[in-house]
């Protein structure tokens, strides 16, 4: 059976920014110091993604209620028409309390489709009342659109990534797939304050004091957590 968005989409809550003091609060655990002191990425992708399971159900609702409440009043969010986000798995942190909040607002927003090409590449689907969702061979959803409807990386506003690590500096660590690096790759020569803003999404402990860039990565206009906003 493939689901509608109806299956996913209810009328939210309202959510108040304690709810971000709380779980930071839970989430940020002592073993923080030796999970930066990794150096090897794969081993900071292992480290993270096993913290990020870890969670129960609960902190993750949590987690993304305390998200769309950062975000209500991040600045130049309401000038953007277009939004790009994604369906949390892999114990990332959940966007869906922010999607809903924006389309409330009349926002068009759209989820990552994988492209069939020989390279790793994402187009961009809408997410519309009724609309239908296919699961991707992650076992990902994504949206069941005609190719030719589906937005190019350029024709968004605002695109929030997700991530496995990330640094203040606005330098993310990726799953390892590439297909955000493929897709991001035409952004790299724009000038910071062009069009789309790019910008992560995690829970506050992925975050560590640095992390070593690679020549084809994009940063990040800014990092959005349960805890606060990193402006880049």
């Amino acid at each position: 059976v493939i689901p509608t968005w109806t299956t996913w989409f209810k009328v939210p809550g309202t959510v108040r920014h304690t709810w971000a003091v709380s779980f930071c609060i839970q989430a940020i655990r002592p073993e923080l110091d030796t999970v930066m002191s990794l150096s090897a990425k794969q081993g900071l992708r292992d480290e993270m993604r096993a913290r990020r399971r870890a969670l129960s159900a609960r902190e993750q609702n949590t987690a993304g209620k305390a998200l769309a409440a950062q975000l209500r009043g991040m600045p130049g969010l309401a000038g953007g028409q277009r939004f790009a986000a994604y369906l949390t798995n892999d114990g990332e942190i959940d966007p869906l309390p922010m999607m809903r909040v924006l389309i409330q607002r009349k926002r068009r927003c759209f989820l990552p489709i994988i492209v069939p090409l020989r390279r790793p590449l994402l187009r961009f689907g809408e997410l519309k009342p009724n609309g239908r969702l296919k699961s991707n061979r992650f076992g990902i959803l994504e949206p069941q659109v005609p190719p030719q409807t589906a937005f190019k990386i350029g024709q968004l506003d605002w695109i929030f990534v997700p991530l496995v690590a990330f640094d203040p500096t606005g330098n993310r660590l990726g799953m390892g797939g590439g297909f955000y690096d493929a897709t991001l790759d035409v952004l790299r020569h724009r000038r910071h304050g062009q069009r789309p803003r790019l910008i992560g999404l995690a829970h506050e402990f992925q975050r560590v004091n640095r992390l070593d860039v690679d020549s084809w990565d994009v940063p990040l206009h800014g990092i959005v957590t349960d805890c606060g906003y990193y402006a880049c």
